[in-house]
């Protein structure tokens, strides 16, 4: 009787596809675990199919969702969404070249802008209507300030007008103004955070002791430390004369 053959087990050979298809599911499996780890939710279904490397896999039956949900849209993608950031940067530039600029400029308090009375934003008439103005306040044949005050006002409101009037000057006078008054401000902001202690620390610095600052110099003496220098040597002369004395001259009793 032929003893019976054992059914050999089943063999099962991945494709090149299976392969890369599992590579991807690792990697996503991956990004989930770090978004649970974060606290982000998300719902996640995987469909096997097991067959013969020769088959196609087989579809996802109908009304099933195999897609991955995420609850940031932007999160789906690996690269991210790099049109939002491009915009939102481009955002803070124009921000930045327009309210915030003209905020930089009128918070000035030594500018063109403030001596002539008008706004950052003045356009060419305004400032024509302001230099008209002053030019009456300040000339020396119509002015009631004196005549050398006047003079020096003059000039400057020309100055000013010779700069401001010109497209490409006051276009790097804005700029270098922004940038002083950024800087005082960062300055004031940097100043009212600073702990006064942590300062004094900083700014500590060790007294040198009297012979390091006399650099190895005696120091002069005046003339109450001369005199008691002086009493001292002659009570320490006037000792040992009656030391000597008492052990070679005086007589025992």
């Amino acid at each position: 009787m032929a003893a019976p053959t054992a059914t050999p087990p089943a063999s099962f050979s991945l494709s090149v596809s299976n392969q890369i298809n599992k590579s991807r599911i690792h990697l996503v499996t991956q990004r989930i675990r770090e978004l649970a780890h974060r606290g982000h939710n998300c719902s996640f279904r995987v469909l096997a199919a097991q067959g013969p490397s020769s088959e196609k896999r087989p579809r996802a039956p109908p009304g099933v969702d195999t897609r991955i949900h995420w609850e940031n849209e932007d999160e789906g993608w690996v690269g991210g969404n790099s049109s939002g950031s491009t915009q939102e940067q481009a955002k803070k530039e124009d921000e930045f070249l327009g309210e915030k600029f003209s905020e930089l400029l009128n918070s000035s308090s030594d500018s063109y802008y403030q001596f002539l009375g008008v706004p950052a934003n003045a356009d060419l008439e305004e400032i024509k209507a302001a230099y008209r103005r002053l030019s009456k306040e300040y000339h020396p044949d119509t002015t009631v300030l004196p005549i050398r005050t006047a003079s020096d006002m003059f000039m400057k409101l020309r100055e000013i007008y010779d700069v401001l009037s010109n497209e490409e000057r006051r276009r790097f006078y804005d700029w270098t103004l922004a940038q002083e008054t950024a800087s005082r401000e960062a300055e004031k902001m940097r100043m009212k955070l600073e702990d006064p202690y942590m300062k004094e620390v900083e700014n500590w610095e060790s007294v040198p002791d009297m012979v390091d600052r006399l650099g190895g110099r005696n120091m002069e003496l005046n003339d109450q430390a001369t005199q008691a220098l002086t009493f001292d040597i002659l009570i320490i002369i006037f000792s040992i004369c009656c030391i000597i004395y008492v052990l070679y001259f005086k007589e025992p009793y």
